[in-house]
Parts: structure tokens; C-alpha cells; sequence
């Protein structure tokens, strides 16, 4: 009887790409890569980062920070194990080296992905860290079989002072110092306590001038949105900074946009998405952020914060709409000029009247399309049909009324004109028979019997009809049925 097998056949292989792979942007994106380091130097309780990015490949990229580093254990526990769940093991909180233990912040790591950004641009990289006066210096790279990433090698390093830098010779996706730069700007709240340098430069993170109201917006008990309002025109120059932009623990989730999910705050294309940006800021939606910070996830809590924020924007939007009444109403009179100094001042007040009625009630409107409705109310105001028609009703008889509304009641204005159209068709051409039969030069075969081929109605309401033909449409007819024989 052969023996029971108390183990597992085999073991989980991994192929060589397994890591890179499974880091997903973070290891195509340069920026996305830094980003995420420059995040768990946060987490580290830094207060300063340099990155060095080399001019070209083969070169030393580094990244090097103040914060807390880990001793040898550490970093066998928490740097490769894969998929290592920071806030299980080392809570929701940053940590931080011993002359800063005052000092408070939110975590950002998750679940242990981000550590291995420098894959994004070698295969392998050094770790050289230090805490409590233990210095070494780690070499990790992607293996495959086995296991799918391996240290290479250990070695003490002489490193005095807590932090860590970490070094890769640049293989791949070499990225711009200036481009980096400002990813990191837009990514990550000013903070006094935080610096970073790109290549010696200080990243001149965002300060947020323009500010037109902050207010605070409670979703429940245990969420409060911080919220900016601001006139971007004042700080951006490019429009990529304009939207609604959620900032959770001082982190920028996603990229700012005017749509959020299922949700249209308001159209992009207008002047005021042009123009204003609101933040909101909150540290209570850390578990709503997906891990890569690139979204947040489907759920309730999300719903009712996207609600809220677009009842605020579109709230803010109304309280600032007088000025961009003003605005589109010069805009619009500009534009038609001409045409509004032909009317009269009842009409010209009347236009003036409906623009600013219109920016009220739709003020995200687009002042082209206004103008356009500008032009037809113009039409309207130099036509004399309305007033000729009020005219008419009032000289109409009792009975002529009595006969207008039972009309309308049982047929449609357009449904009459076409009657009234047939019937005037119908006349002219009696009239055109009648005065062409007594003409003795009418060419009758060419001229008048095509004219009376097309009104058969002429001869009775039976005629009328696809049924009946006129006599050469017969005749070569028959002839087509019946040959030559007749």
C-alpha cells in the first residue's frame, strides 16, 4: 500500500516578471514610481527627500530621505514580504525618528507595493537604511521559481544618521527632472515640515492663492470635507489644475476633474470649470482611496460625498454667477450690436431682460449658445406677426371664434395649412386648364393633358387614386400584356 502523502506536491513558480507585473503603473510610470516613494518617505516621518535623477541611462538615480529607517529586522520583515499590510502591522499613523515623536500625520501605505518604485527603472536596486545606530546595506532584486523577488546580498553600511536612500542604475524610463517636479507639486499639500528636491531644485508645492471661501461640509458623525473654493486663473497656468480635487491626508487622489465617478459636477467645457477649482481636504477617507491612489472605490460613503460636493459646487457656481451675468450679457450685446439697435427700447430691455434671466437659471450656459438664443428672440421681437395676429383675434366675431376654436380643437395649425395649401394648389391649376384650353395655340398632347393627368381629382374623389391610370399609361399597359395582337 503505498504511503499517504502528508504535503503538497508542489510549491507556487513564479516567472521572472511576476513583481513587475504585479506592480502595474508603478513600474511603467516614472512619475507614479517616485510618487509612491516620495509617499513612504512620508510614511518614514521625513522631513526632507532628495531625488536625483541622472541625465541619461547607466547612471545612479537615488532617492534618499530623513525619516525613521529600519534596522535589519525590519527590513527583512516589512521590504520583502510581499503585499505587506502596513496598517495591520504598523497602524494608520506615519512613523517617525526620535527628535520628531511630537509630530503627527497620516499614513499613506497600504499594502506594501510601493517600496519597489525602482523597479519602474532596473531590475534590481540597494536599500541602504539605518535605525538606532544599525546601518546595513541590502541589494533586492525580481527572481523567478521560487520566489518572486530575493535579496541578493547584505553588507554593513557606514551610514551615521536614521533614514534611507535607495539607488538603481538607470535602465529604463528615464524621466525629466522639470516633469517630475511638477507631478510632485500637484500631488502633494504644502507642508512646512515636508520638503522635497528634485535634482538639488525644492519642489514648490501648492499653496493655493486665489481663495474665494473655505467652508466645512459634515457627511456623518465621523467624515468632514474641508472645503476650498478658488479662482485658478490666480494659480494655475495650465488647466490641468482645475476640477474638484480630493486631497486625503495631504495626498492628492486621482488627478482634479469636474467628473467624479457617475457624477458631472458641471461641464467641463464652460467658463467657470475653466476657471475655479475647489479642494477638498479629509482625513476620514483612507480606506475609501483605492491602493495606488488613482481612484476611490464604488461604495455608499463615496456616493453621499459625491453628493454633497456637487450640491456645494453647483451652489457656488449660482453665488457667482452675477458677475459672469454681467460678463456674457456685454459678451452677447457685443456680438449683435447692430441688430439691438434696431429695435426699440421695450425690446431691447425685454432681450436684456431674458439674458440675465437665462445666466440665472443655467449658469453654466456658454455664452454662444445664449447668443443664439439672443438671435431668435431678435427675429421674434422685429417680426409683426404676433401683433397682427393679436390684431385679428380681437376684430373675430363671436361666431368666427366659436368656429377658430372648434378648428383648433380638432385639427393642428399645420394640418390646416396643408389642406389650405392643396386647396390652393388645386385652384391654380383650374385656373391654369381654364386658361389654357381657350388658347387654340396650347400644344393640348404636351402641355395640357400632363396638366390634367396630374389632377384626376378633377373628374370626382374615385379618380383620385393610385387605381387609375390615364389612358397612354393603359394603352401601354395593355400593349405590355397583351403584345402586338391588338
Amino acid at each position: 500500500m503505498p504511503e499517504k502523502n502528508t504535503g503538497p506536491v508542489q510549491g507556487t513558480l513564479f516567472e521572472e516578471d511576476f513583481l513587475v507585473r504585479s506592480l502595474g503603473s508603478i513600474a511603467h510610470s516614472a512619475d507614479v514610481a517616485l510618487t509612491e516613494l516620495v509617499a513612504n518617505a512620508w510614511d518614514a516621518g521625513a522631513s526632507e527627500v532628495r531625488i536625483t535623477i541622472p541625465p541619461d541611462h547607466d547612471l545612479d538615480l537615488v532617492v534618499e530621505d530623513d525619516g525613521c529607517g529600519m534596522t535589519p529586522d525590519q527590513f527583512k520583515k516589512r521590504w520583502m514580504t510581499l503585499g505587506y499590510d502596513r496598517t495591520k502591522h504598523q497602524g494608520r499613523k506615519a512613523d517617525f525618528p526620535p527628535e520628531r515623536q511630537d509630530w503627527r500625520r497620516m499614513a499613506f501605505g497600504r499594502n506594501g507595493v510601493g517600496r519597489h518604485g525602482l523597479l519602474c527603472f532596473a531590475d534590481h536596486y540597494e536599500v541602504e537604511t539605518c535605525r538606532d545606530g544599525e546601518a546595513r546595506q541590502f541589494v533586492v532584486a525580481t527572481s523567478s521559481g521560487d520566489e518572486p523577488f530575493v535579496l541578493r546580498s547584505e553588507s554593513p553600511s557606514e551610514r551615521k544618521s536614521h533614514g534611507t536612500k535607495l539607488r538603481a542604475k538607470l535602465e529604463r524610463n528615464l524621466a525629466s527632472p522639470d516633469r517630475i517636479r511638477e507631478v510632485l507639486a500637484a500631488r502633494f499639500l504644502h507642508d512646512p515640515k515636508f520638503t522635497v528636491f528634485v535634482n538639488e531644485r525644492s519642489v514648490p508645492l501648492t499653496e493655493l492663492p486665489g481663495l474665494v471661501e473655505q467652508t466645512t461640509i459634515t457627511i456623518n458623525d465621523r467624515i468632514d470635507l474641508h472645503v476650498t473654493f478658488i479662482d485658478s486663473t490666480e494659480v494655475a497656468r495650465t488647466i490641468r489644475h482645475q476640477g474638484v480635487a480630493f486631497w486625503v491626508g495631504g495626498r492628492l487622489v486621482g488627478e482634479p476633474s469636474w467628473t467624479w465617478g457617475k457624477r458631472v459636477f458641471v461641464d467641463g467645457r464652460t467658463h467657470f470649470a475653466k476657471r475655479y477649482t475647489v479642494v477638498v481636504k479629509t482625513d476620514a477617507l483612507f480606506d475609501e482611496a483605492l491602493p495606488d491612489w488613482s481612484d476611490f472605490r464604488k461604495s455608499e460613503v463615496m456616493d453621499a460625498v459625491f453628493e454633497e460636493v456637487e450640491k456645494y459646487v453647483r451652489g457656488m457656481f449660482q453665488k457667482v454667477s452675477s458677475e459672469r451675468i454681467q460678463e456674457t450679457k456685454e459678451a452677447v450685446f457685443r456680438e449683435n450690436i447692430e441688430r439691438l439697435q434696431a429695435l426699440s427700447p421695450r425690446a431691447r430691455y425685454e432681450v436684456s431682460e431674458f439674458v440675465e434671466e437665462l445666466s440665472k437659471e443655467q449658469p453654466t450656459m456658454q455664452s454662444e449658445t445664449i447668443s443664439v438664443a439672443v438671435q431668435a428672440m431678435i427675429n421674434l421681437e422685429q417680426s409683426h406677426s404676433g401683433s397682427s395676429l393679436l390684431e385679428k383675434l380681437a376684430k373675430l366675431s363671436e361666431e368666427d371664434i366659436e368656429g377658430l376654436d372648434r378648428l383648433l380643437s380638432e385639427w393642428t395649425v399645420r394640418d390646416a395649412l396643408t389642406v389650405l395649401d392643396e386647396i390652393d394648389r388645386r385652384l391654380a391649376t383650374i385656373e391654369a386648364i381654364k386658361k389654357l384650353s381657350s388658347e387654340s395655340k396650347t400644344d393640348e398632347l404636351h402641355t395640357l393633358h400632363p396638366l390634367v393627368t396630374q389632377a384626376r381629382w378633377l373628374f370626382g374623389p374615385d379618380f383620385d387614386s393610385a387605381e387609375y391610370a390615364s389612358n397612354v399609361s393603359l394603352q401601354n399597359a395593355v400593349k405590355e400584356v397583351f403584345g402586338e395582337r391588338l
